[in-house]
């Protein structure tokens, strides 16, 4: 298998990392001369460039590492680069509006969308770890246009990333379990931080630096995630919201027997959904 990847960055340069020693090839292609004279100098890749003439056309699996946005500016840019021998795929947080578009744009080379549910704090490419999707879930999201054998390529693509779990679902049905699974931490931790009380790092807790962890994200990339994904992220704030609320009013009033009872309720859940 020959691997190209668009995007050297914290998840492209780690999914080259990974692939190095397991694949025939992993070339890249980045805009940044420095990004790719690390990657050259960390052995991340075999070759690269800064446009796509550097990837050569025998490659069987392109991989877009790029935002979502620019994932679909680059197709748009570049569409007559690429060949129905070759399966592109992406790995952006995103998939409806991505796999939608850009399969009408390349109608004779195939697109499937995925997403390694995996990442640091640290972003770019001296963040990238051999060992970042080790364990971890990987989403694939083919429509109707989507083949068995590229399904079938993909998974085994993930399987030498090192992944534990691989789920199939529609690009749509992914965006809405995201937006929970995913943008909802990441933006309870922001708020955690961003209500900061004067005085409080003196006595933190695990429970406190576990809670705040995802805190510390790349506020371009998550912004552009959290306005894409806005109907579906607007829908679990207001449950998390009414939650909260329903917190605040059981121990306002002293429920003893209402706020054990809710307590024991959740545990019981959250059982259910540990890895």
């Amino acid at each position: 298998m020959k691997v190209g990847i668009v995007g050297l960055g914290l998840i492209g340069a780690s999914i080259a990392l990974s692939l190095k020693d397991k694949v025939d090839l992993v070339v890249g292609l980045d805009n940044d001369l420095e990004v790719l004279r690390i990657a050259k100098e960390r052995k991340i890749i075999a070759y690269g460039g800064t446009d796509c003439q550097s990837v050569p056309s025998d490659v069987d699996i392109v991989i877009l590492a790029l935002y979502p946005k620019a994932i679909i500016k680059f197709i748009q840019d570049n569409k007559k680069y690429w060949n129905k021998n070759q399966l592109i795929i992406d790995v952006a947080g995103l998939k409806n509006e991505i796999v939608t578009t850009i399969q009408k744009e390349l109608p004779g080379v195939e697109f499937l969308g995925t997403h390694p549910m995996a990442g640091r704090e640290i972003s770019g490419i001296k963040g990238a770890r051999e060992e970042l999707f080790l364990g971890s879930n990987f989403i694939i999201t083919p429509t109707e246009k989507n083949t068995q054998e590229s399904i079938a390529k993909v998974k085994e693509l993930a399987l030498l990333l090192g992944v534990k779990n691989i789920y199939e679902m529609t690009p749509v049905q992914h965006d809405q379990l995201i937006a929970y699974t995913s943008h909802l931490p990441h933006l309870m931790a922001l708020a955690l931080v961003s209500a900061y009380e004067e005085g409080s790092e003196q006595i933190v807790g695990r429970s406190f630096l576990d809670a705040v962890r995802v805190a510390d994200i790349n506020e371009n990339l998550w912004t552009e995630l959290f306005l894409a994904n806005k109907k579906y992220v607007v829908t679990e704030l207001d449950k998390l919201i009414a939650e909260l609320v329903d917190f605040k009013k059981l121990i306002a009033e002293d429920n003893v027997l209402e706020l054990t009872e809710k307590i024991r309720e959740i545990k019981i859940i959250k059982e259910r959904i540990k890895q």
